[in-house]
Formats: structure tokens, C-alpha cells, sequence
């Protein structure tokens, strides 16, 4: 799994430091998720992460390889590893499983681990959105994390009399980094945080925004122009907008990474230019979350949904032109993605409607699921082609290679 096989860690903290990401898939027998009302948004969510193999293994190995007490503290993981615990191991494919799949179940744990954490004002009887509690429940999982690291790290550096590695001088203002043909940039890090979770480990990336600002060559010839500057941003799933004309995601990604003109900008010599933004792929992660962008704010009729059917392939292939040009991204070109789930939003309006999810089990098994039902798919491309009644809105992506 995530960690070493039998081995026994003195703490969470020291399991968390020593994790490694693991792909081998979950044997775990189907069970559907009960709504108690209007829950649909999570149950696809929490199935989604169950079959997400490297999340599956990092709850399996701290539960396997962690003797700890459940406390208040990390609410949100130990509901996960409760949430897990509630499957039997079985990797018989459902059509020949004889009891068929396993008895449906409300993941309670989960719901008053977000109470907790006050998530929600209200868990049942509300609508959410699919997106927006993935990403509270991943962001609130990497952050119990994080305090738990945090913690351990510190306790590391006073058992070996030494305190952690201060700022380095001008770390603010960014270095300079030299590129393809010499040319030189001024970077700077946006992490919010330095500590390495096995959350940033499965989803995190990273992307390179470059500000290139022009200038008049007469001008240009007098003051030396600083370089284009950098900022490197993380990112634990990537947004795109299909509410364009892009009808797939990879021309979803092309407009994803396209120049973007900022007029009006004034230079270091005070000149109003034509800078150019762009933002590329720089670290990719072992687990790639793509959320299409399908609701869109319209003046006039308020928030509403784009239903065209965007392709999206089994296999993605990593395009050099969504690249930045870094020795970082240079081991990424030609890398490629696997097709692990669709998560599907029903319905016409962006309020209400419904989630239904479509997961890859085993190599050749691929189940739906509609909350407590669960059926097998004749093959993946099942999940692949258009549907009528639903289009999808969050796609995960196992890297293959």
C-alpha cells in the first residue's frame, strides 16, 4: 500500500513523512450509499475517492500500519478510514458476485465529521454542489494533514537541537531562473504551505504563470527591462471552461493554456503596452482531477448550465504546447492518463438536479452508480459516449506511465 507492507510507524506524523504513493487497485466489494435526501452530491464523491486507487491505499495503509486513537483533531480522516472500513475485500466482479453487491449504507460517519467541521449549515434536505464538497472535503483532509506534519516535523527539529530552516533573505521577491536560449525569468512560489501531505503527493501540481511585458526598443536600449516574471501556482484539480467552443478536453486544455492580452499595462517605464499572461502545466500529479466548468453566470438569466456533450478520451496524452518549458515539466511530455471515473450532473437547471458517477473497478469492469444502485457497464465506452440525460462534470485521471 501507501507505506511499507506490516510496518509497524511510532505515530500518524510518522506515517504521514514516510508515505509513498501506491496504484494497486482496491479490492473492494460494491456497496451503494443511501440518500437521505438530496445527497447524491456526496455519495458520488466519496464512491469516486473509494475506487481513486493511491487514495484508497493511503487510508488503507494508515489504518493498516497506524495504532492511534480516533480524537477530535482529524475529524475528516478518520471518518475516511471509517468510511472504508465499511467494505469488504472482494475483487469478483459484480455480475458474478452471488449475493450481488454488498447492502447499501448511509456513511454517517462522514456526515458528523462535517458537522464538525461545519461544512454545510444543513447536510440533508439541500442541494449541493459535487465540485464544492470534494473540494472541502480534500482541502479539509490536507489541512489535518498538514497540523499533523506540522507537529511531528517540529517535534523532529527539538529532538535533534536544531529549529527548522529559517526564511531565506529576499525568499519574497522571488529568484531568478535561467531557461531555454539563456533567457532569464523571476520566479515566485505561491505554496501556500511548504509541507509535503500525502493529499499534494496524490493531487497536488503545479502551474507557471509568466507575465511577459513589452517595451519600446529605443527605450529598451537606455534602462535594462526586467525579465518576465513567473509565479508558480499548485493546484489540486484543474478548472476548464467548455462553456466556449471547445467540444473536448483537449481543446478544453489548449484554451486552458492560451495567451491571455492584458491591455493598458504600464511598463517599468511607465509606457501603457499589450502584456501577455499565460499559465502552463509545469508538475503534474499521479491522480488528475479535470472539473468541467458547466455552470456559467449570465447577466440576464443568472446561473446557468452548459449541457453540450464535451468528449473526453480513455487514454489523455500530456500536449508539449500545455507544457512549460522547465526541466520540472520536460519528464511530463508524452506522459499519459487513464480514465478512472465520470462523475455526471442530471437535470437542466444549475440548482437542484441530480449525481450519478460512472467508476472503473478493474481493468475490464466498469460499474454505474446511482446511489444505492449499482450496475455493471458493458464496457468503458459506456462511460465514454454521449448521454442525453446527463453530462459529465468531473473526471478523474490515473497516470499510466
Amino acid at each position: 500500500n501507501g507505506v511499507a507492507k506490516h510496518k509497524s510507524f511510532k505515530s500518524l506524523g510518522d506515517a504521514l513523512q514516510n508515505y509513498r504513493v501506491a496504484f494497486n487497485p482496491p479490492a473492494v466489494q460494491p456497496r451503494g450509499l443511501v440518500n437521505t435526501g438530496n445527497m447524491c452530491f456526496m455519495n458520488v464523491v466519496l464512491q469516486a475517492l473509494l475506487y481513486c486507487a493511491p487514495f484508497f491505499n493511503m487510508l488503507s495503509s494508515i489504518k493498516d500500519n497506524v495504532a492511534f486513537s480516533f480524537k477530535q483533531e482529524i475529524p475528516l480522516l478518520e471518518a475516511l478510514i471509517q468510511f472504508i472500513q465499511e467494505f469488504k475485500s472482494d475483487t469478483t466482479p459484480l455480475a458474478m458476485l452471488e449475493d450481488g453487491p454488498g447492502e447499501p449504507f448511509v456513511p454517517e460517519n462522514v456526515y458528523e465529521a462535517l458537522r464538525q467541521k461545519n461544512v454545510f449549515q444543513t447536510l440533508r434536505g439541500q442541494q449541493e454542489d459535487a465540485q464544492e464538497f470534494m473540494s472541502y472535503l480534500v482541502d479539509g483532509i490536507n489541512e489535518e494533514m498538514a497540523t499533523i506534519l506540522h507537529t511531528h516535523q517540529a517535534s523532529l527539529a527539538q529532538k535533534a537541537a536544531t529549529s527548522p530552516a529559517a526564511s531565506e533573505p529576499g525568499a519574497d521577491s522571488g529568484w531568478l531562473e535561467v531557461g531555454p536560449h539563456n533567457k532569464a525569468s523571476l520566479i515566485r512560489d505561491n505554496n501556500e504551505s511548504s509541507v509535503r501531505t500525502p493529499i499534494t503527493q496524490i493531487f497536488g501540481g503545479s502551474l507557471r504563470s509568466t507575465l511577459t511585458v513589452p517595451h519600446s526598443p529605443a527605450a529598451s536600449a537606455r534602462n535594462q527591462p526586467p525579465p518576465p516574471s513567473s509565479n508558480r501556482e499548485p493546484f489540486q484539480w484543474l478548472a476548464l471552461d467548455v462553456s466556449s467552443s471547445v467540444d473536448s478536453i483537449e481543446e478544453a486544455l489548449d484554451e486552458f493554456v492560451a495567451p491571455e492580452t492584458i491591455e493598458g499595462y504600464t511598463n517599468f517605464l511607465g509606457e501603457s503596452v499589450n502584456a501577455t499572461k499565460q499559465i502552463l502545466l509545469e508538475k503534474m500529479p499521479p491522480v488528475l482531477i479535470l472539473h468541467l466548468k458547466r455552470f456559467v453566470f449570465c447577466h440576464d438569466e443568472g446561473v446557468q448550465k452548459v449541457h453540450k456533450f464535451i468528449e473526453y478520451p480513455q487514454e489523455l496524452t500530456l500536449s508539449p504546447k500545455w507544457l512549460a518549458k522547465t526541466s520540472a515539466s520536460s519528464k511530463l511530455r508524452g506522459a499519459k492518463y487513464r480514465l478512472e471515473s465520470v462523475i455526471y450532473h442530471h437535470g437542466e437547471q444549475a440548482s437542484g438536479g441530480h449525481y450519478t458517477c460512472d467508476l472503473r473497478r478493474s481493468k475490464d469492469e466498469w460499474l454505474r452508480f446511482d446511489d444505492v444502485e449499482i450496475t455493471s457497464l458493458e464496457s468503458v465506452d459506456d462511460a465514454l459516449d454521449e448521454k442525453k440525460d446527463r453530462a459529465a462534470y468531473i473526471l478523474f485521471y490515473t497516470i499510466c506511465n
